[in-house]
């Protein structure tokens, strides 16, 4: 789950899914299919299709972003610690990321080393366990960005 957004991986992440550090934590791991009609994409352009595949590795959640556009496919990955601390990152910019919880919501800010670009994520389960919304706030010298995105969980 851009985890999942256009801008990055992780984006990239829902499209990037975690599970639960503790119980009531919302299982974010899974195939996830985005439904393109439903979802905003800001000032971006719309995707064909774009899916995620989001797994834990100890601590940590690794999601695999495929966006598929007229000309090529697109496969992005990343790593999200959920521990709440600074961790280097490289994607989409280099400078670091801190995820979270906040509740029930996992929560990613990212951020360049010299500022100029932000990214906040945030990634919310329906009670079902079926969607997930994910909102991306972006800002960078081009301009700001706001998008949400809805993402179904494919059966297994």
């Amino acid at each position: 789950m851009r985890i999942f957004g256009l801008a990055g991986p992780l984006l990239l992440a829902l499209l990037s899914g975690a599970v639960a550090v503790a119980a009531s934590k919302p299982d974010f791991t899974g195939t996830w299919e985005l439904d393109v009609k439903s979802s905003d994409f800001g000032s971006l352009p719309k995707p064909a299709r774009m899916t995620i595949q989001s797994t834990m590795q100890g601590d940590a959640m690794h999601s695999v972003q495929t966006t598929y556009v007229e000309q090529e496919n697109q496969t992005a990955e990343f790593t999200w610690y959920l521990d709440g601390k600074r961790h280097s990152s490289d994607k989409p910019v280099p400078g670091y990321s801190v995820t979270r919880w906040e509740d029930s919501t996992l929560v990613s800010d990212r951020q360049s080393h010299d500022g100029a670009y932000k990214e906040t994520i945030r990634m919310s389960l329906s009670p079902d366990g079926k969607t997930a919304t994910e909102t991306i706030q972006t800002k960078n010298p081009s301009g700001t960005n706001k998008e949400k995105l809805i993402w179904h969980r494919k059966a297994q």
